[in-house]
């Protein structure tokens, strides 16, 4: 088996590639640069998806993962091969979870074998509770529990529209459900429109990043990392909630460092 990482923006697919030092990547221009990876690599427009098929086959990857954020193509340039316009022409206009399937579905159609993310990362899911449980108050604890049970709720019933991976919100006030934008600007937004909700038990926004009911699990999982803790703290969240068996914690080690150090909640459920 000849390992193949497709990579997008982000740290993911670095990690992955550190933890898989055999593994040929393939950059996606203006996403990943090849000087990230100590790996073997190159680089391919997102436009043109014959050479990543000719790229792969020269390198003999049989087996392929795909890791990191890929922003969709705004316009698309003329001269484009036909499959170059029959692939891009699919996933323009339809949710993530259907363009990442036809993803998935053309690289089967060539023979590639698609692995799940999480099968090569030593470390990647919480187990089920709140991490820092001596730390969190009672009435903290409570706030958390409702707030998780109206969102997942809400993303769960939102999950048949191939919409939102995230959510922030106070209880059953919703500030935020995550578009194209990102999670990142999610909690900036969240986190600004927050400030004009008075809150009477004072505990800040909740974020919660779930995958979506029937999410591709192979390719598309939601992560969290130190850098998410980071602005949630910024933005004065009070807490994250993830997945256990569905939610990718970047650098597992340093994340639950940082996590205490600070005492930010962390829920899985």
């Amino acid at each position: 088996m000849q390992l193949g990482i497709i990579a997008g923006s982000g740290e993911l697919p670095i990690l992955i590639s550190k933890q898989n030092k055999d593994a040929f990547v393939l950059c996606i221009d203006n996403h990943a640069l090849t000087n990230s990876f100590k790996n073997k690599s190159k680089s391919v427009s997102l436009l043109e998806p014959d050479l990543w098929i000719e790229i792969l086959n020269k390198e003999a990857v049989t087996h392929l993962i795909m890791a990191g954020k890929i922003h969709r193509p705004k316009i698309l340039k003329k001269g484009l091969s036909k499959n170059a316009q029959l692939l891009l022409n699919e996933i323009v206009s339809v949710g993530d979870n259907e363009a990442i399937n036809i993803i998935e579905n053309f690289f089967l159609k060539h023979n590639f074998s698609i692995l799940p993310v999480s099968s090569f990362l030593k470390k990647c899911f919480l187990p089920k509770g709140f991490l820092i449980e001596t730390d969190i108050s009672i009435k903290l604890k409570k706030y958390i529990i409702k707030s998780t049970e109206f969102g997942v709720k809400l993303l769960n019933g939102l999950s048949s529209f191939d919409v939102g991976q995230s959510i922030a919100l106070s209880s059953e006030y919703v500030h935020a459900i995550e578009g194209p934008e990102g999670t990142d600007a999610m909690i900036e937004r969240a986190g600004k429109l927050s400030l004009e909700h008075s809150r009477i038990d004072n505990f800040g926004p909740v974020l919660i990043k779930i995958p979506k009911l029937k999410q591709n699990k192979n390719i598309d999982l939601p992560v969290i990392g130190i850098n998410t803790i980071k602005k949630c703290l910024q933005f004065n969240f009070s807490s994250i909630v993830v997945s256990s068996q569905g939610t990718i914690i970047l650098d597992y080690d340093s994340f639950i460092k940082f996590t205490q150090k600070n005492k930010f909640s962390i829920f899985s459920i």
